[in-house]
């Protein structure tokens, strides 16, 4: 079977486990590049510099100011001023976002059983091993 093909029946798995763990998902309404936004945001160890998520996400400055302000606007992220510089922005989560985007580790989790049951110990690891090695930033 192809990378192609597996990698679309991965897809499904995790749409098929996402719609068992929520019901009512707080994330439906939102495009791609929002949900994308959030979770660069999330992966943030700090609030972020404005031009450090346009920097990350490679898109205009311009581009992430008004995502940005489109998802304050949902009450999903807030901007705050810049210690180090008036002129700046750093972003961070609201509570709103930050409760659910926390849950899906456990729906990951779920995924990670489900690949489980066919795999042994080792064989798990394994693909553990080479997704790391696959998915490393360039």
């Amino acid at each position: 079977m192809s990378i192609e093909i597996n990698l679309e029946k991965m897809e499904r798995l995790t749409a098929k486990v996402w719609r068992s763990y929520c019901k009512e998902d707080p994330f439906s309404h939102l495009s791609f590049n929002e949900y994308d936004y959030l979770k660069t945001v999330q992966a943030s160890l700090e609030p972020i510099r404005l031009t450090d998520l346009a920097k990350e996400l490679e898109v205009s400055k311009p581009s992430a100011t008004n995502m940005v302000k489109r998802l304050e606007k949902k009450g999903l992220v807030e901007r705050l001023p810049c210690p180090e510089d008036a002129r700046a922005k750093r972003v961070i989560l609201t509570e709103k976002a930050r409760i659910p985007l926390a849950s899906e580790t456990e729906i990951y989790g779920a995924v990670a059983e489900k690949l489980k049951v066919n795999l042994s110990q080792s064989e798990f690891a394994s693909l553990n091993q080479l997704l790391t090695k696959a998915l490393r930033p360039e």
